[in-house]
């Protein structure tokens, strides 16, 4: 009878978690602030079939801050569902949000309290957990002057030709071809247009810091993502064209069209000067030859270094302190180092170290430039959420912050973000975001 008992017990086990894993799962696609109901139609249709999901895809208007947006979200789970322990209230309910909208599950926890909480757990995916940097660039003034930057050094080769150049070239050369889309694409446009939401966005805002602060017991994935070089130019190739290499050909183009002025009136230059020996007219010739190399020479120069300026403005390269030892030789009538860099002079200028006259390891800090990988538009450190197992981040190699949406558009065969939401999808039962 006793071990009867046991079998029953153990049958019913097997019969609830079997329903457990067959239920259907609510789960909400949330779109970012460049997005839309569509943004994650392309893998919400592959899961929808593949698993036994149960999709919500809705738009959000995210200009008006990450709060407002959160409660947009709690809103349209409890119409779609139902405001219940079964509906938007079910503790199994999943949620996978792009960029800002990862932010938004993360306030929309915040702000539930027990009983209410619309998810049992959810998946940032690109997301600025930490504050996006570029709102800081655009807050401070750093993308309005490297705009006005990049725009005087493109345009200066053309307007030096003007009279010797088709119109047509100047003006394809010094309008959206490079300069506009540097820092005019959808993304920083978006930012610059909501400025409650850039407010929200940027690094140590009050919101960041609350959604930070706030000690969640629901499980939680990020998905970061690492894109190729060029970083900027990818990325709004993806928001131009829907691939990421279209407009990187273009830019290639243009930095061929800019060398080959510069080369080109380098070497009337040069032609000029050595004329100028026997016609000394040629040296004014050579002088003008020589300054509109120098002026397309700006501008091929800022296309080479265009993703280092970009970085800068999205703070993937970072200035950092480092400490380290070196084993250094102190005689006694020379600098006695410190620990904390600092020197001493034996014997007129300080005390007489007694370990000088012999060899010692040294401590010294400097400050070196760390270059993180970045998605184009956020850098690592704030994709990847800190404080959670090292097993519950996930990364999507050579995807741009668009594209990592839709990896069928970069062209290679392979989806890989479709191949990291199977890994999380497939991790062994109980884990919570197993799905069947």
């Amino acid at each position: 009878m006793k071990n009867l008992k046991y079998k029953i017990v153990l049958i019913s086990i097997v019969f609830f978690c079997t329903l457990n894993i067959s239920a259907q799962r609510n789960v909400n696609w949330v779109h970012g602030l460049d997005g839309n109901a569509s943004s994650w139609q392309h893998y919400n249709q592959i899961f929808d079939n593949e698993r036994n999901l149960n999709s919500l895809r809705t738009t959000y208007n995210t200009e008006n801050g990450i709060t407002n947006s959160a409660n947009q979200v709690i809103n349209s789970m409890n119409t779609r569902y139902g405001n219940n322990a079964n509906g938007a209230n079910n503790p199994q309910n999943l949620g996978i949000g792009h960029s800002m909208g990862g932010l938004m599950l993360r306030d929309a926890d915040r702000i539930t309290g027990s009983g209410t909480k619309k998810f049992g757990g959810y998946i940032t995916v690109t997301s600025p957990n930490y504050g996006a940097p570029i709102s800081n660039s655009l807050i401070d003034g750093s993308v309005e002057n490297a705009a006005e930057n990049a725009c005087n050094k493109l345009a200066d080769g053309p307007l030096a030709q003007l009279f010797s150049l088709p119109w047509g070239i100047v003006s394809n050369l010094t309008t959206n071809v490079l300069c506009d889309k540097f820092i005019d694409n959808n993304l920083v446009q978006n930012l610059q247009g909501t400025p409650v939401t850039n407010e929200d966005l940027k690094v140590g805002s009050p919101t960041i810091d609350a959604i930070n602060d706030y000690e969640t017991n629901l499980p939680r994935i990020s998905i970061w993502a690492e894109e190729n070089s060029p970083v900027h130019w990818r990325m709004i190739s993806s928001n131009l064209h829907g691939n990421d290499t279209q407009f990187v050909n273009t830019v290639n183009t243009a930095r061929s069209v800019y060398h080959g002025f510069y080369v080109y009136n380098t070497s009337l230059g040069i032609a000029y000067a050595v004329g100028g020996f026997w016609n000394p007219f040629l040296w004014g010739a050579s002088a003008l030859s020589f300054y509109r190399a120098s002026q397309w020479k700006k501008g091929r120069n800022w296309i080479d270094d265009s993703e280092n300026i970009w970085s800068s403005l999205i703070k993937t390269t970072r200035r950092e302190p480092q400490t380290y030892w070196t084993y250094d030789y102190i005689p006694c009538n020379y600098p006695i180092f410190n620990n904390d860099g600092s020197f001493d002079r034996a014997p007129d200028y300080g005390p007489v170290d007694p370990n000088c006259d012999e060899w010692r390891w040294v401590q010294h800090t400097r400050t070196i430039s760390v270059n993180y990988p970045s998605d184009g538009l956020l850098p690592q450190y704030t994709q990847e959420l800190q404080d959670i197992p090292i097993g519950n981040r996930y990364k999507v190699n050579g995807a741009n912050h668009l594209e990592v949406r839709n990896m069928t558009t970069d062209g290679n065969g392979v989806d890989e973000t479709a191949i990291e939401f199977r890994r999380i999808f497939n991790r062994p039962f109980p884990d919570f975001f197993r799905t069947n």
